[in-house]
């Protein structure tokens, strides 16, 4: 039989007639949709092999197994029929004082990890089809590396906001088969008969329907006629599935999207936000997947978002009422809403195209075993790595209930950074950094469990870890590596999703929700990290360079008079110098290989690093002129100008500004003119703030903040608030404001940018704008 490789989709774990049964559904690139049935599968954790616990009723067969918990003492694994059965178990042992260790890991995770299988598999065994889907029933599983195309269905609904009713629902597929595009629209008295609404290039079909119910039918079946592997969208879990959902639930209909007709159900995260449960089908939500990809977007609104990334946006424009657009096109030309709600589709299928959303999250699938759904979590990641290594190295870990979480580790070290405008500043990196220090010292759980055997101290702080029994950090290397590797191929997905899960691995040493939680693990990184930063200082002080400033990983570099005409040489060597002089002295003092690395990052030929408004220096928070690849422009850290929560007038009056300082030129008169302009109306384009609500607006009682009271003036204020600041308070933008309150933005928005710069002029905001008469008193 030929070998069968499959990309897994998502999964569930399902009780059945008293025994835990395992879904996978995947696409394998010989056979399409597959669904791997695992009836075989007993969900296990483990006691100390000295309790005998309380009578268990027959939920459980014990086994000894060759496990030992940190205390060195021998379990035994307690296997189950069902997941139903542990619960129990579990419970009844909590309640007796008996700890169970791995209590909490999910029967799913558990079968792939146990296996090494990161998403991605090679299958024996005998296969049916079934609906034109592959079914294996306990086949055999190994890992094996296989990137299918995906099928991908976009999804998007449009519906009035006070009738509640389902107006239409959109679908374009791509990816993986044909292309096909069809909106449905329930129409009282229209001709049932598909109406082509597309061209020649991209044809589209679109179907009446006579109520919601026959609707929603027939877009489920459209949805399993379709197949796709994936669904997305634009807040598609929040809003789409969950009205969809609620719809169904109304109208007594099924929400069958899933695959072969299962049900599907949205629920509420315990951090917040919605989870959509689709069998089959994982669901990748666009605001979400981009932020998750480090694309550094203020406007995270579909038209927004197409406008900046394919340079095109909606239908109808951004400019107008949307709902009340809606509303017309539904009552008096309900082809072009059709074509409306279609385009939205076609752009989010773009834009994950073009920034490559679905490869990299195949990639982050790919490095850290989790499925797509579940790729955001990192502690689940870190166990997915390390616990089968653990079980092989003969150690079982406890359940996150029993993690015993002390107090937070020190952050990095940021030095007091030297306030002023300085010449030709390199800035000198080391490469990661955290991952750097886990695989040079040897620190991780297992080596700190061992620390006995052969110990290491570590230069601050003196905790010690074993120099020879690690697992964390020979993978640090091994994905180093392939990272490495990934860059030399031009892989950017995948050296992104590597970058991703290595940086995440010192946060979640740190956290109270991961059961490898030791105070010693976070807090030697961090303290190394700082005693690096530190003597690094100290060996350029020793070769005649002064660091203005440093921060965590990054130190910044003051030039001498005779490498100015060799800047980026000079960064370059500075690099060099002191990577070799951490691989020799660590060699010395401590007898390990040095994995650290400096890079030569940036070339300032102007650097600014403004004092603290209340006085002092201002930590992370700089400017720069920098100069790459012969372009110069300017560089913000930490300042407004690089913070959503400043507006638009604000960021563009801060780059104006240091514009015209790095290029020698007195700002004084223009920022007089630009008070003027403002107060004129000439900047009220740029004078909106855009506030993301961190929960519901009832949540919002005793400190109600700005956004907030304009949110609660719309009836569907989105997730984003815009608003100005107006004589009346904030205003929304959607209700059209006047009456602009312009002292607000003058003392709020320019004067705190110009005052931090001013100085540098021996004069102050308010000294260059007041009226002459106002200031002599």
């Amino acid at each position: 039989m030929a070998e069968v490789t499959v990309f897994l989709l998502n999964a569930l774990a399902e009780d059945r007639s008293g025994r835990t049964r395992l879904v996978f559904f995947a696409r394998s690139p010989q056979l399409g949709p597959v669904e791997i049935r695992i009836t075989n599968f007993r969900p296990v954790f483990f006691i100390e092999r000295s309790v005998t616990p309380p009578e268990l009723r027959g939920l459980a067969e014990r086994k000894p197994v060759e496990l030992k918990n940190s205390g060195e003492q021998p379990l035994d694994a307690l296997y189950f029929h069902s997941q139903f059965d542990l619960r129990r178990a579990r419970d009844q042992l909590r309640e007796a004082g008996v700890r169970a260790y791995e209590s909490d890991v999910q029967p799913v995770e558990r079968y792939l990890m146990e296996r090494f299988i990161n998403g991605m598999a090679s299958i024996e065994g005998e296969r049916t089809v079934e609906d034109g889907r592959t079914i294996f029933v306990n086949p055999r599983l190994k890992p094996q590396r296989v990137r299918p195309e995906l099928r991908v269905a976009s999804i998007d609904i449009e519906t009035g906001v006070e009738s509640g009713r389902l107006y239409s629902i959109a679908m374009h597929t791509s990816g993986a088969g044909p292309e096909a595009r069809a909106v449905f629209l329930f129409r009282a008295g229209e001709d049932p008969a598909p109406v082509q609404i597309g061209d020649e290039r991209a044809p589209a079909e679109l179907r009446y329907f006579p109520d919601e119910r026959s609707l929603l039918n027939a877009f489920f079946d459209y949805a399993t006629a379709m197949d796709p592997d994936l669904l997305i969208g634009w807040n598609v879990v929040s809003f789409d599935l969950r009205f969809l959902e609620k719809k169904c639930q109304a109208l007594g209909t099924p929400f069958r999207i899933g695959r072969a007709g299962r049900l599907a159900q949205v629920r509420p995260r315990a951090a917040g936000g919605d989870f959509a449960e689709v069998p089959g089908r994982p669901v990748i939500d666009g605001p979400l997947a981009l932020r998750a990809a480090f694309f550094n977007l203020e406007d995270l609104r579909l038209e927004a978002v197409a406008q900046k990334i394919l340079v095109r946006g909606k239908l109808i424009d951004s400019n107008a009422n949307k709902i009340a657009e809606i509303e017309r096109l539904y009552r008096d030309d309900p082809l072009s809403l059709a074509r409306y709600n279609l385009e939205d589709c076609v752009l989010v299928s773009e834009i994950f195209a073009k920034a490559g959303l679905i490869e990299l999250s195949m990639r982050r699938v790919e490095i850290s075993g989790l499925l797509i759904e579940s790729i955001g979590r990192s502690v689940a990641a870190f166990d997915h790595f390390l616990l089968p290594r653990l079980h092989r190295k003969g150690y079982a870990a406890i359940s996150m209930e029993d993690v015993d979480y002390a107090t937070a580790a020190p952050g990095g070290y940021v030095m007091e950074p030297r306030t002023g405008l300085h010449d030709y500043v390199v800035t000198l990196d080391f490469r990661s950094l955290y991952p750097s220090i886990i695989r040079t010292f040897g620190i991780d759980p297992y080596s700190l469990l061992k620390r006995d055997n052969d110990p290491l101290k570590t230069p601050d702080g003196g905790y010690r870890f074993s120099r020879t029994e690690r697992i964390l950090p020979d993978y640090i290397g091994e994905l180093m590596d392939l990272r490495a590797s990934a860059k030399r191929d031009r892989d950017e997905h995948l050296s992104m999703a590597i970058k991703i899960l290595m940086n995440s691995m010192y946060g979640v040493m740190g956290s109270p929700g991961c059961r490898f939680y030791h105070p010693d693990l976070p807090s030697a990184i961090t303290r190394t990290g700082q005693w690096l930063l530190l003597q690094t200082r100290a060996r350029l002080l020793e070769s005649g360079y002064d660091t203005l400033y440093g921060d965590t990983d990054s130190l910044f570099v003051k030039l001498n008079a005779g490498d100015l005409d060799r800047p980026d040489e000079c960064g370059l060597a500075l690099a060099r110098e002191l990577t070799g002089y951490w691989r020799e002295r660590l060699a010395r003092e401590f007898q390990i290989e040095s994995f650290l690395e400096l890079e030569y990052e940036k070339l300032f030929l102007k650097f600014f690093l403004p004092p603290a408004r209340g006085g002092g220096a201002a930590k992370k928070r700089y400017v720069g002129l920098m100069r790459k690849d012969g372009a110069e422009s300017l560089y913000f850290s930490g300042m407004e100008t690089v913070r959503t929560d400043w507006t638009e007038l604000a960021r563009q009056f801060q780059r104006e500004l240091y514009e015209k300082i790095f290029r020698g030129t007195d700002p004084c008169d223009w920022i007089r003119q630009t008070v003027k302009d403002l107060r004129a109306g000439l900047f009220n384009d740029k004078l909106v703030y855009r506030k993301r609500l961190r929960k519901s607006l009832a949540e919002y009682t005793a400190n109600v903040p700005q956004h907030v009271r304009a949110a609660r003036q719309l009836d569907r204020p989105g997730s984003i608030v815009r608003y100005v600041i107006t004589l009346d308070g904030p205003t929304p933008i959607e209700l059209k404001p006047g009456a602009i309150d312009y002292d607000h933005y003058v003392e709020k928005q320019l004067k705190p940018i110009a005052d931090t710069a001013l100085g540098l002029f021996d004069t102050s905001f308010d000294a260059l704008v007041q009226p002459v008469q106002l200031r002599l008193f």
